[in-house]
């Protein structure tokens, strides 16, 4: 039997392509990392809340939320109070800054306990799970401390001939409640004038809107004085904020009002 011959020439080609080949398969094994989660503009509402050991529900009555932003913040609602931090994502790690919420207190059993533990159990977090309708936080250990559901956000409201009302204030990293037993409302008619109510007096103002731009202009007001504590300084803040609103978002039911900067300023919700 004669031995059998091989070509060089043909194998060479070959025998390089799987030199180069191999470092490749290699690096990329070694530094290959899973793609981060894609979290930006999404809002989830919790269903799960590790509780000694034990996932429970949420309190009956009670809607907790975490809505990622654009810019690596996350915010919602704890339960009682609107609670904001910074968060950074790197793959499936993600590290969540100290909460900063406002300060009402809400008088139903567990809420406030439930609401700090929440806060708590959010600065915990180190690991998340994504599909397309759940989320999981889990701590460094890999056990899961907090599940949500994807949140269905409504139609967005349309800006003109909403009833909105001010649900809080933003100033830097600060954000404040209205006074309680005050309401501070704004209605942008068809006719670019908006009105509506300071928290003491009644308010006009000229406004201009192009696209997500908007202006506000010539803010007057009725002149009653109102005795409460804070209630016209209030009045008086929400009308310079006013004035310094440039942009607005509304997602879902809430309007929100930003300054040059693209800093929130002010936060609204729509009358049910």
């Amino acid at each position: 039997m004669q031995p059998v011959k091989t070509n060089k020439i043909q194998l060479l080609p070959v025998l390089v392509g799987i030199m180069i080949l191999i470092p490749l398969l290699v690096v990329a094994g070694c530094t290959g990392q899973a793609p981060a989660p894609r979290l930006e503009g999404t809002g989830w509402t919790l269903t799960g809340i590790m509780d000694k050991g034990t996932m429970t529900q949420p309190l009956s009555g009670t809607k907790v939320t975490l809505d990622f932003s654009n810019d690596g913040q996350i915010s919602g609602n704890a339960g009682c109070n609107h609670y904001f931090a910074s968060s950074t994502l790197k793959g499936t790690t993600i590290t969540i800054g100290p909460a900063g919420s406002t300060e009402m207190y809400c008088v139903t059993p567990g809420v406030m306990d439930q609401e700090s533990a929440y806060l708590s159990l959010l600065s915990q977090a180190k690991i998340i799970t994504l599909t397309v309708d759940t989320l999981i936080l889990s701590d460094t250990k890999g056990t899961p401390i907090l599940t949500y559901a994807k949140t269905v956000q409504p139609a967005p409201a349309s800006l003109v001939g909403t009833n909105w009302t001010l649900s809080s204030f933003h100033s830097a990293d600060a954000v404040s409640s209205v006074i309680a037993g005050t309401t501070i409302t704004a209605i942008f008619g068809d006719d670019g004038r908006v009105g509506g109510s300071g928290g003491c007096n009644r308010y006009f103002a000229s406004y201009n809107v192009t696209g997500t731009s908007l202006s506000i202009s010539s803010v007057g007001s009725t002149k009653l004085y109102c005795g409460s504590e804070g209630v016209m300084q209030q009045e008086s803040t929400y009308f310079a904020s006013l004035s310094k609103a440039m942009t607005f978002t509304i997602k879902g039911n809430q309007l929100s009002m930003a300054d040059a900067k693209g800093s929130t300023i002010l936060s609204f919700v729509k009358d049910a």
